[in-house]
């Protein structure tokens, strides 16, 4: 619904437009206000159409936005990535998850039992795969004790970020030290292996075997030791397979395609909200509003699907109820930077919102508006300088990704100049003469109006109580007159105080 920009009051009538007869003329005391009126007449119908076609493709092009920038920071960022992967390790039920896997890895190249057996006496030989089975099950309980531990931890760390910039070099096109032809990206655990098998008295077993495979060569050389030795050892153990070379293709097209959604769909959401404002000529305000409206559903969209659909593709990929818990921290973790994007959204939405709403033309914005003008007048630098100090504070509270970026505070600095500067002229059209202090005065004016309502025995005048009955008379229509006090109010405290007293 299209409104009056430039209202003087929440209580002042428009009147009705008179129609001109095409051969009357206009009379100059009048052009103003028909000029005014022409300009601020609500956009036609079909221009409303298209600028409501404009909000509603901004909020699907600004869910795809979201998408595109998340994986662009958390799979293409090397940082991200690295502390993404330290948060998973940190965590309890991830750790159990990783350890149950490191532990089958560890029993699986080694053969515990003959071990066993060759250090047991023959009478209690038998012994050695019970004996087994409770190292296993011990095993299954140090682990995650093992991956809690600072050098497990930084161990992690470098893996995994070793692993990201061998990927990114690869799918930037490779580099002299690393091949983009018959070759893999994988991330290597075999760190985290020798800490869990030093914790059970199994690593000069490990080493043993790591030492043979290195010093054959081929699948056969391996197929010897592996029976001299009774181990199953894969060729590079504790190892997980990120990429290989027959994907690096597809994998390399995808990266470009994110790199370049990651800049365009932003900048077209933003587009298409600015086109819209700029379109709503006679109702911009409401168009900003909408604006913010549009950040908040973009922002609650993707929150209900990272959890709707996070819960679906976590049931449906890990099979055995026992690992669900850990996918789905994986889950949880791996998209709490898409979770950061979207309340930062809901955020600057409802901030957008809120400020559309001090310009607007409802009777507690234009008292707040009233309130701040003479200091937006007369001290318009502390105001700046109150500005100034709340940026600070949110920069070092930075409760979002964005707040310690240097381009989107910039934006949020120029953002709060304008809306100052914006509040300052609107102010100045509507309250020329408001000062400091009159909201104060009309609040206890008002005030003492409900307490003579519901107290009217108790309202005694004094000694010359005529003469303050005056005053209190004069400064009512002087409030009046300035704008403080509604027509309703002033008729509401003049028959308070002309009330006969008993």
């Amino acid at each position: 619904m299209a409104e009056p920009v430039g209202a003087v009051g929440p209580t002042e009538a428009v009147e009705p437009a008179v129609a001109v007869e095409p051969t009357e003329a206009v009379e100059p005391a009048a052009a103003p206000a028909a000029a005014y009126l022409q300009s601020h007449l609500p956009a036609r119908p079909s221009r409303h159409w298209v600028i409501n076609a404009m909000f509603a493709c901004a909020v699907v092009v600004g869910i795809f936005a979201v998408l595109a920038v998340w994986i662009n920071r958390q799979v293409l960022d090397t940082n991200s990535w690295t502390n993404t992967s330290s948060q998973l390790l940190a965590d309890p039920k991830i750790q159990a998850a990783v350890g149950s896997l490191l532990v089958n890895e560890l029993f699986s190249s080694v053969d515990v039992a003959d071990e066993l057996k060759s250090v047991l006496p023959s009478q209690v030989a038998g012994l050695a795969a019970p004996a087994t089975a409770g190292l296993r099950s011990l095993a299954i309980r140090v682990a995650p004790q093992v991956l809690s531990t600072a050098v497990v931890q930084k161990s992690w760390r470098l893996a995994n970020r070793t692993a990201q910039l061998q990927l990114l070099r690869i799918l930037n096109g490779g580099s002299r030290t690393v091949s983009t032809s018959n070759g893999e990206v994988s991330l290597q655990l075999h760190p985290l292996l020798v800490q869990l098998a030093a914790q059970l008295g199994l690593q000069q077993q490990l080493a043993t075997v790591q030492s043979k495979l290195q010093g054959s060569s081929g699948a056969a050389a391996r197929s010897t030791v592996q029976q001299k030795l009774g181990v199953t050892l894969p060729p590079s153990s504790g190892s997980i397979v990120i990429l290989r070379s027959s994907q690096l293709k597809t994998a390399q097209n995808i990266v470009k395609a994110i790199r370049g959604l990651a800049v365009v769909l932003p900048l077209i959401a933003l587009l298409l909200l600015i086109g819209a404002v700029w379109l709503a000529d006679g109702w911009r305000r409401v168009a900003v509003r909408t604006t913010g409206w549009s950040f908040v559903a973009i922002g609650l969209i993707v929150v209900v699907g990272r959890r709707i659909l996070g819960d679906a593709l976590v049931d449906s990929l890990v099979e055995a109820p026992s690992n669900r818990p850990a996918a789905h921290q994986v889950f949880a973790i791996g998209t709490s930077l898409l979770l950061d994007t979207a309340i930062a959204l809901i955020a600057y939405g409802a901030a957008i919102v809120i400020g559309a709403w001090i310009a607007g033309p409802t009777r507690p914005a234009f008292a707040l508006r009233r309130a701040l003008a003479p200091s937006l007048r007369e001290h318009v630098g502390y105001v700046y300088g109150v500005a100034g100090l709340a940026l600070l504070l949110l920069i070092a509270w930075g409760p979002f990704p964005s707040t310690r970026e240097p381009l989107p505070l910039i934006g949020i600095a120029i953002l709060l100049v304008l809306g100052i500067r914006a509040l300052r002229r609107m102010t100045a059209r509507e309250c020329p003469d408001a000062l400091i202090g009159d909201i104060a005065h009309s609040i206890r004016s008002w005030c003492s109006a409900r307490r003579l309502d519901f107290f009217p025995a108790h309202s005694t005048v004094p000694a010359g109580g005529g003469d303050t009955r005056i005053a209190d008379l004069e400064r009512l229509a002087n409030l009046h007159d300035r704008g403080a006090l509604t027509d309703e109010e002033f008729n509401a405290h003049k028959a308070s105080l002309l009330r006969p007293q008993p």
